[in-house]
């Protein structure tokens, strides 16, 4: 029984790591975005295209865990995270945390979804846009 607490525990801790995987993914390709020129060189634009490639993958496979890290971490909340001293008013806390979430989350996919209509811009795939 003692691995399963730990398994569980553990479980609970890479959820919140997701999150920040997550969270710091959204704000590379921020930066990335912002800071790529919209004319640059060859150089530049396949830095950016295999940039962008990259933390998006490391942000997919975050939002996928958090789902999935997610469902145990509900199923054994009251077990393992539930502080008495906090009573009643940690259940707003975390709904106020998951309406703050799912609209980082939200305003995420969002821009990622312009960064990849913006990665796969004809000129930048060819490479026609400066040298």
């Amino acid at each position: 029984m003692f691995s399963l607490n730990v398994l569980i525990m553990a479980t609970n801790y890479s959820h919140d790591i997701a999150t920040a995987f997550l969270a710091v993914s959204g704000v590379a390709m921020w930066i990335l975005s912002a800071s790529h020129p919209a004319v640059g060189a060859r150089s530049s634009d396949e830095f950016f295209i295999a940039s962008c490639r990259s933390v998006t993958r490391i942000a997919k496979y975050s939002l996928i865990w958090i789902l999935a890290a997610g469902f145990p971490r509900i199923v054994f909340y009251e077990t393992y995270e539930w502080n008495d001293s906090a009573g009643d008013l940690q259940i707003a806390a975390i709904i106020v945390k998951h309406i703050v979430m799912f609209a980082l989350v939200g305003a995420g996919i969002y821009h990622w979804a312009r960064l990849e209509r913006k990665t796969k811009k004809p000129a930048l795939l060819h490479g026609s846009i400066g040298n």
